[in-house]
């Protein structure tokens, strides 16, 4: 499977008393996300499905991705991809996604770069910039009657708003945790 991992635009700031989860995308925030989502699809495969979160800012990143990059245009609302979401719990939401061959999924910071770190069986968490994209390899096979990875993914490349494609892990996440 590959895995594309993106997270959410720029979104508005939070208000006193305002509520996290209506937080929407800036113009900036939509902007990135539609440049680097048209960089994505010419990295390779588009994503067949796209997993979200359901906050607003995530749903409205996933559905610019969806337009513009999603193979058959196809969006679920995946709850294990809240902000407070169990990172073990995602894992195995995104490994029975098998069939779909290649998933993207959007979030938010730190349970991404968490994910990310966690796949590529590296101690600490890398970070991912807004409107960023991490696309890894996964082998997955099974574990009893459960899937599982067979090995640590692959870091296939890395895309961050303004920045080049990085081929590198090492270069991708340079001062940010993993290698």
């Amino acid at each position: 499977m590959i895995l594309y991992v993106l997270r959410h635009g720029e979104a508005v700031e939070r208000t006193d008393g305002g509520d996290d989860e209506w937080r929407y995308l800036t113009e900036r925030g939509r902007a990135d996300v539609r440049k680097v989502v048209e960089r994505v699809t010419r990295c390779g495969h588009k994503p067949r499905l796209i997993l979200s979160s359901p906050l607003v800012r995530a749903v409205q990143t996933a559905e610019i991705a969806a337009q513009r990059a999603c193979r058959k245009n196809r969006t679920v609302i995946a709850g294990p991809l809240q902000p407070d979401g169990d990172l073990e719990e995602l894992t195995r939401h995104i490994l029975h996604q098998k069939e779909a061959k290649r998933v993207m999924v959007v979030g938010h910071e730190p349970l991404l770069g968490s994910l990310v770190a966690s796949l590529l069986d590296t101690a600490t968490p890398v970070a991912l910039k807004k409107g960023g994209c991490v696309a890894l390899e996964l082998d997955i096979g099974k574990d009893g009657d459960k899937a599982a990875l067979k090995r640590p993914a692959t870091f296939l490349w890395s895309i961050a708003p303004g920045r080049k494609l990085v081929k590198s892990g090492k270069k991708a996440f340079a001062g940010k945790g993993a290698q």
